[in-house]
């Protein structure tokens, strides 16, 4: 993950050189064209590619260079999220063999290490202060860092300090704009006493942001009545380095900020069709938060009839013009395809399903569903986080299972990981003995615990050759799962773990479904575990309410629940750094697209599951290289 504020560092002449005998300024050896080419790849942000680049030619450099080439690498793999194989690159590193003018530069880069395993404190300690002789570049890095440790801490005034010195480097008038504006938010929420104890002799600069702050404070939603105001503090402050567009950011944000204003809300669901029974189930979980909401705005609902997906327009004209202010819905995917497409809406809607198009969707569009796909790049994510090297794939040969065995595959490579075994199965089949045995390798391991068996018996030495994989990921569903676990287990993969989706149970096990699913790790809704009677909301109160039909749809009663409760916080959501919305199918948060994803509770399934710990954030993990060996490469669904 990029600093927010970091800004791309130009290298000067002395990384280019293939020996660093002279001044940066003033090279007298040849610049290796590879070199020049990586620095390059560095500024265009390919930081892969540069360090790629930088540890090829650390190998090939003389002693002289070659830590200097390693700390680039490092520092390049850490742009690029790779932190594991940075730290890695970093230990064989000799600091003591640098140049002297890349000492702070080394510096700087284990702080960055430090605050990107979200170690704000060891981050902090690695930067007291900058060396006279440090560049702009390197004193930018140098705040940037601090302020990124600080705001880790939550301590906003170190933060907003450490943004006042970063905004008199900058050059970037848009960067400048950002940190202003953050400058701004946050000494506005501060107390102004406990700003003057915890400041007491400011700068002539930073008494200029306390009094705009102190004048910002007292018009927090009139933009048009601090203008006067803002002109006698311009007097005031006349070399002061705020910029003009910043109180129209500021005040930008602020409305960003402001909760949507639900106290009419449209619910959109069909009433007939092939969505009507999974309808039926968000609309319970959806009454059920509006009766437990014991807010004095409590908002109006009312339902509308969404089953023609081609009237989804003039049905959200309709209830627009009915004095509407937020929808929830459309169901289909056809008809969130249509609001995709639309170019603008005529007020925000969250939509209860999500597409991928090539259109760029309206910026009042939120779209949330309870995405397979999105399970399976958790468990990716999750694989790596407990680090975990090398998959086995085994996946249904369906377009959901192709789907999701895709979605996992790219974001295991997007997490740095490599090749990984993959194995389809016929999922009308009844026997998956056939497949399992192929991508565990059965027979050949058979052969090697043969070998090691009689090696044993005849007191001679035998290692297990490695296996190409250390976990099985298994895509199916409950009764599919039931037959998957035990044919590991007979071809000779006991020792592996399985993980696999919550499609592998439906929220409870009995005594013969504990005998082959038990182990099992799995990401699941924190509804689903919530069996506290004290709540109304929880599964063990609202799961008797779902027609027996309809008990396949359990996991959407969370889902209204969810869409109800969020809807006032879609636009805070929205903000970088913004923490998710702890919800009933998980920790809530956006991307860039708005789509609204969820980091799902990881569980051991038992008799009572046992809680492992919630999805990490993508950014924060990195697949570590295979210890020895490699998996054998199997091409992506789609490829077959």
């Amino acid at each position: 993950m990029r600093n927010r504020y970091a800004v791309p560092l130009f290298f000067s002449c002395m990384l280019l050189l293939a020996g660093c005998g002279t001044t940066p300024t003033k090279p007298t050896t040849t610049v290796d064209p590879q070199a020049s080419h990586a620095a390059r790849m560095f500024e265009q942000q390919r930081y892969e590619a540069a360090a790629d680049l930088y540890l090829d030619l650390a190998r090939r450099a003389p002693n002289s260079t070659r830590d200097l080439y390693l700390l680039l690498a490092a520092d390049s793999l850490i742009h690029e999220g790779q932190l594991d194989k940075a730290e890695s690159v970093l230990k064989g590193l000799d600091k003591t063999a640098l140049p002297q003018e890349y000492q702070f530069r080394w510096i700087l880069v284990q702080a960055d290490l430090a605050l990107k395993r979200h170690q704000p404190d060891s981050a902090l300690q690695l930067l007291a202060n900058p060396p006279p002789e440090a560049g702009k570049d390197e004193r930018i890095r140098f705040h940037a860092i601090r302020s990124g440790a600080y705001k880790e801490q939550q301590n906003g005034v170190a933060y907003a300090l450490e943004l006042i010195a970063l905004d008199k480097l900058l050059s970037s008038e848009e960067q400048r704009l950002q940190v202003q504006t953050d400058i701004l938010s946050v000494l506005t929420r501060r107390d102004p006493q406990s700003l003057r104890a915890q400041i007491p002799a400011p700068d002539s600069v930073t008494r200029g942001w306390l009094e705009l702050a102190s004048l910002v404070r007292d018009f927090p939603n009139s933009p048009e009545e601090i203008i006067a105001p803002y002109r006698e503090w311009q007097d005031l402050f006349p070399e002061h380095p705020a910029l003009p567009e910043l109180l129209t950011s500021y005040y930008s944000l602020q409305q960003q900020q402001t909760p949507i204003d639900f106290d009419r809300v449209a619910v959109l669901l069909p009433l007939k069709g092939p969505y009507a029974a999974p309808a039926r189930a968000i609309r319970d979980g959806l009454m059920s938060a509006w009766y437990n909401d014991t807010s004095e705005n409590r908002p109006q609902l009312k339902f509308y009839d969404s089953s023609n997906s081609d009237q989804i327009w003039p049905l959200l004209n309709q209830v627009a013009d009915e004095g509407a202010n937020v929808v929830i819905g459309p169901l289909s995917k056809q008809a969130v395809v249509q609001l995709v497409r639309s170019g603008g809406l005529p007020l925000p809607v969250l939509a209860l399903n999500q597409v991928n198009t090539d259109s760029i969707p309206p910026q009042n569009l939120y779209q949330y569903s309870l995405s397979p796909e999105d399970e399976a790049r958790q468990v990716a994510v999750w694989a790596a986080y407990q680090g975990y090297r090398e998959p086995a794939m085994l996946y249904p040969s369906s377009s959901l299972g192709e789907r999701m065995a895709t979605a996992f595959m790219e974001t295991w490579r997007q997490l740095g990981g490599g090749s990984l075994r993959s194995q389809s199965y016929d999922p009308g089949s009844r026997d998956f003995s056939t497949p399992v045995a192929q991508l565990v390798k059965s027979t050949q391991r058979k052969a090697q615990l043969e070998a090691l068996k009689k090696a044993k018996e005849e007191n001679t030495e035998y290692r297990l050759p490695p296996r190409g994989m250390d976990f099985v990921f298994a895509i199916g569903n409950k009764r599919q799962m039931r037959q998957i676990r035990p044919m590991l287990q007979f071809h000779f993969a006991e020792d592996l773990p399985v993980l696999s989706t919550s499609r592998a149970w439906d929220g409870h096990l009995n005594s013969d479904e504990r005998f082959d699913l038990t182990g099992i790790m799995l990401p699941e809704m924190p509804w689903i575990l919530d069996n506290d009677t004290d709540n109304p909301l929880s599964r063990q109160n609202l799961q008797d309410y779902l027609a027996r039909g309809d008990r396949k749809y359990l996991r959407l009663l969370p889902m209204g629940i969810d869409a109800y409760q969020v809807l006032p916080h879609l636009r805070k959501l929205e903000l970088t750094d913004q923490a998710p919305f702890s919800g009933n199918t998980g920790l809530l948060y956006l991307d860039n697209q708005r789509h609204l994803l969820r980091r799902m509770t990881w569980i051991a399934l038992r008799a009572e599951p046992r809680i492992l710990g919630i999805t990490p954030p993508l950014d924060a993990v990195t697949v570590l290289p295979p210890e020895t060996g490699s998996a054998d490469e199997s091409p992506a669904p789609a490829q077959r």
